[in-house]
């Protein structure tokens, strides 16, 4: 994936690195959009005393076995989501507006979903690939 540390450089990333490698420092916390299970203890190894892992992803694959002392030891912990209110949706959004979170997203129309995964397969996607009904799209 070329594009992606580029990309998140670009939208401000204090560092960037590949998801197996270790962080320039401890992280306070950290948010694995991924639906990679694998990536579980990478994140948690990479935690300082104290920090919060969130598994984001709606779907997950297996998490590997943990090690208690690689992973959870000195009070780490695991977060996994939950469906949101429309009322949490507008908090986070308000959140995103004060703090200028900035996403990249390319539409693509539902009819064309396999070019949308042949340019994610081939890494011609900057930031996330969206679907979108064809009578909503332009």
């Amino acid at each position: 994936m070329r594009g992606v540390p580029h990309l998140a450089a670009q939208l401000g990333a204090a560092s960037v690195q590949g998801a197996a490698d270790a962080p320039p420092v401890p992280l306070d916390s950290a948010i694995v959009f991924a639906p990679v299970g694998e990536l579980g203890p990478m994140a948690l190894e990479a935690l300082d005393r104290g920090g919060i892992l969130s598994l984001a992803g709606i779907h997950l694959t297996d998490v590997p076995p943990l090690n208690y002392q690689r992973h959870l030891f000195y009070e780490r912990e695991i977060r996994s989501v939950t469906a949101n209110t429309r009322r949490e949706a507008r908090e986070f959004l308000r959140f995103a507006a004060e703090h200028r979170i900035r996403v990249s997203a390319n539409g693509y129309r539902l009819s064309e979903a396999q070019r949308a995964l042949t340019d994610l397969a081939d890494d011609r996607v900057r930031g996330a690939a969206v679907l979108v009904p064809d009578r909503f799209s332009p």
